[in-house]
């Protein structure tokens, strides 16, 4: 039996979303959640409640003078030699630069890692199992086009689907309640910087009050229902980084970082992204963190990935090769595999940079399919939406069961390539460390465009089966 699905159409920082349900009304309404502000921070929006502390010696010692001042330090993040302070004002930064052992203070910027959504409506029609199915009978397997164009499929097959691995997925959470996810979230090493906003008890604290953690963890592995996965078999780690509104601070996403990469996470999904004006006051010390962050991760042996970018302002793909206004965060930050996103050209040739891509040669490594933003759905990519969200119009169609969404933006890009990655980590039963992966997707992926390494498709679209087999 079909039902007939009505599917919300919303540009995010992921481009286009549609959230499916049974038939009924929709949220339309706007996110417009301000960022905190900071005591005594000025007139800037983006400014965190909180101080950002470069340290050395004994967190303890600086504990201790940070209470004299009438301020907290409320986290540490001994690997980076970072302290998160709080109740101390821009008035007490002079006097906080001066405890011994302080090598900076800068005030933390949370910026919107995610693009608030707008709402239009389309139509789906699909029919809805009861119950787990191989990967290959998931009953929106035909339209994931995606999988076809990486040849995850294949790679199936080859008997290597991601056992072994873990993923840690940066980003708002994971509901993990709907049965797509259902088994698949390590919950003793999940963990919140921010924690999920929505008061039910039931929901941990890294659950997600957004969605956009759950539509990317989709990605990469599922119980294969009404969607498949890259991965299935991989292990899921929930890093909650990013509040409902998709926010979230520098500190927070580099203390993640650190976070993901102690726990043993073999591979790092980020799929946020900031295209941060160079001036901005404090940037270039805040991004020094992440980069620092991404650096001891990759020293841990771990994979870091990062989304490329959604475009500019107009959604048309930024030339990070040649433009210098901005700085790309964190995917131009320290390693990462900057992953940039395809679109099908039809449902055979799935060879097209998407138009709101980001692309250069000098920042990605690799492209993946993201979806394309036509008027065809089958364009988009199919994924999970969460029951947990706050986020309009999110909050009044995912509690209603087990919603799906299609999407396009270079945060679907992302998590194809981290789930091949945990192919490959299950495959050589994790002896392979952060920059041996990477090697090996570079090397196994499907050359497009010119020849060789090229601006639009750098070393290629990655190929699941080739990581497997070659």
């Amino acid at each position: 039996m079909k039902n007939t699905l009505v599917c919300a159409a919303l540009v995010t920082g992921l481009g286009l979303v549609a959230a499916c349900q049974e038939s009924g009304p929709v949220d339309s309404s706007p996110s417009n959640a301000p960022a905190a502000q900071a005591k005594n921070s000025g007139a800037d929006p983006r400014a965190a409640p909180h101080l950002v502390v470069e340290y050395t010696g004994a967190a303890g010692d600086l504990s201790g003078q940070v209470r004299a001042l009438g301020g907290r330090v409320e986290r540490v993040v001994p690997e980076l030699g970072l302290a998160k302070v709080t109740g101390i004002g821009d008035d007490g930064i002079a006097a906080l630069s001066r405890l011994r052992g302080v090598q900076s203070v800068t005030r933390d910027l949370v910026l919107q890692w995610i693009r608030p959504p707008q709402v239009r409506l389309a139509g789906h029609v699909a029919p809805r199992p009861s119950s787990f199915q191989d990967q290959g009978s998931a009953t929106f397997f035909p339209f994931q086009w995606n999988l076809r164009a990486i040849q995850a499929d294949q790679a199936w097959g080859t008997g290597f689907r991601g056992a072994g691995a873990s993923v840690a997925i940066l980003d708002t959470g994971i509901d993990d309640t709907n049965i797509e996810l259902a088994g698949r979230v390590d919950h003793a090493l999940s963990a919140a910087f921010t924690p999920n906003q929505n008061p039910n008890p039931a929901f941990p604290v890294w659950g997600d009050d957004n969605t956009h953690g759950t539509l990317v963890a989709s990605i990469v592995a599922t119980n294969g229902v009404n969607i498949a996965s890259v991965a299935p078999d991989a292990k899921l780690i929930a890093v909650k980084v990013l509040n409902a509104s998709g926010g979230g601070s520098f500190l927070d996403i580099a203390s993640g970082i650190v976070y993901a990469a102690n726990v043993g996470a073999g591979v790092l999904n980020l799929s946020v992204g900031a295209y941060v004006p160079v001036r901005l006051p404090g940037v270039g010390r805040l991004n020094a963190f992440i980069t620092k962050a991404i650096n001891y991760a990759n020293g841990k042996g771990a994979l870091v990935v990062a989304a490329a970018g959604n475009g500019d302002a107009n959604g048309i793909g930024i030339d990070l090769d040649h433009d210098r206004s901005g700085i790309l965060i964190p995917g131009q930050t320290g390693t990462p595999v900057t992953v940039a996103a395809t679109g099908p050209v039809n449902q055979q040739n799935f060879d097209h940079l998407a138009s709101y891509s980001n692309f250069g040669r000098s920042v990605v490594a690799l492209v993946a399919p993201g979806g394309e933003v036509t008027a065809n759905q089958n364009d988009l990519i199919i994924g999970i939406c969460s029951r947990q969200t706050l986020e309009p119009p999110f909050d009044a169609v995912c509690p209603a069961g087990n919603v799906y969404l299609v999407s396009a933006g270079t945060s679907n890009s992302a998590p194809h390539v981290s789930a091949v990655a945990a192919l490959l980590d299950g495959r050589f039963g994790s002896r392979l460390n952060g920059g041996q992966l990477r090697t090996r997707l570079e090397q196994t992926a499907d050359d497009l465009g010119k020849p060789g390494v090229d601006a639009l498709y750098s070393h290629g679209r990655v190929n699941a089966l080739r990581a497997v087999t070659e």
